[in-house]
């Protein structure tokens, strides 16, 4: 048709009446793979919440085998032996370590633990009493709302956390796969790294190398960075509480320790404890104990953890924070142990498969 020549009406008809057909067959072709996408992400999160327990367990062994596997290239490197004799030079040590804690003083820190929960009760009474003293009628009997009053129920509290405490001593079966998983990962992590790789397409294997690899390297130094401040802070926790000659200083040592692998909460969980035994020996330690405690946190958040951050992730408080409640109330305590970790995975799939890999942004 020559380029002047005029359209009809027909022609405009029937040009006007298939471009909505084209226009809506591709905004199909588009909203498809959006939905497909949204689809699979919930089917993805639907699945990991039904196995939440499972890939956690998994995930657990991973950063233990991430921590021994760094421990032993780093002796491998310093000493004329192999990576596998290191890592197995490591494993004993870190079993006989744990067995000659637990044969040394687990009797005295279960007998330690129990007093602690009885001198949580009776200074719970204590502000009761004081309270009652001070005329707070009606907060008292808010506190007391229920069987056994705030006393009892901090009672109950830590009764269940004893039982907690003993489930977890009883679940010999999960520990048993922890450890098997744990031993089998550090033993060859290239082949289970290789497994990983071989998955993702020919063209963008190198990204899943470089993000693996950091990965690794963040896990690695984030492990190392936290049992750094578990010791610091529990030997000096303890070994302050022993100067002062409070009775309970092993318990809340090694109360101190555990609950330092959860970053920013653990630390601020510790501290009602350690404070509650020093007002019950006296005003005066009660201060003292309190302005040590502040003291010793400070310079392990202040100095301790960001020398070993600068080689791993520096987690943004609010974030990890509402990454552990959140995970908290689906998983329990373990995903609150393995919040802070799980964080920084994600940080980091996202920094090296998006931001670098994708947007072509170079982190620094």
């Amino acid at each position: 048709m020559d380029q002047n020549t005029t359209l009809g009406p027909g022609d405009e008809v029937h040009q006007t009446t298939h471009a909505p057909d084209r226009r809506h067959a591709s905004e199909d072709f588009v909203r498809r793979p959006q939905s497909d996408m949204i689809l699979l992400t919930a089917g993805l999160l639907l699945l990991a919440y039904l196995l939440g327990e499972v890939l956690l367990l998994v995930f657990a062994a991973v950063l233990l085998a991430v921590g021994l596997d760094g421990a032993a290239r780093a002796i491998a490197a310093r000493l004329p032996v192999s990576r596998g004799w290191a890592l197995v030079g490591v494993a004993l040590g870190v079993a006989a370590v744990i067995l000659g804690a637990l044969s040394l003083s687990a009797a005295r820190l279960v007998q330690q633990f129990q007093e602690l929960r009885n001198t949580l009760v009776d200074s719970v009474e204590a502000v009761q009493a004081w309270l009652s003293e001070q005329g707070a009628t009606a907060l008292i009997e808010e506190l007391d709302d229920g069987d056994g009053g705030l006393a009892g129920s901090v009672g109950d509290l830590a009764g269940h956390a004893m039982t907690f405490g003993m489930s977890a001593v009883g679940g010999v079966a999960s520990a048993i796969i922890l450890i098997v998983l744990t031993m089998f990962l550090a033993a060859n992590p290239a082949l289970y790294r290789g497994g990983l790789v071989r998955l993702v397409p020919p063209g963008r294997r190198a990204m899943a190398q470089d993000t693996l690899s950091a990965l690794a390297h963040a896990l690695r130094w984030w492990f190392l960075g936290q049992l750094a401040s578990m010791v610091l802070l529990g030997i000096t926790v303890g070994l302050g509480l022993l100067a002062m000659g409070i009775e309970l200083w092993f318990a809340l040592g090694v109360l101190t320790a555990l609950l330092t692998f959860i970053p920013f909460l653990g630390p601020l969980i510790a501290t009602v404890p350690i404070v509650a035994v020093g007002f019950a020996e006296g005003t005066q330690t009660g201060l003292i104990v309190l302005i040590g405690y502040i003291v010793i946190q400070n310079i392990e958040g202040n100095v301790l953890v960001p020398m070993i951050q600068q080689k791993a992730v520096d987690l943004a408080p609010a974030l990890l924070i509402s990454v552990q409640v959140l995970l908290s109330i689906v998983f329990g305590v373990v995903g609150l142990m393995l919040a802070a970790p799980l964080t920084i995975v994600a940080m980091v799939a996202v920094q090296k498969i998006w931001v670098e890999h994708t947007l072509g942004e170079k982190i620094t």
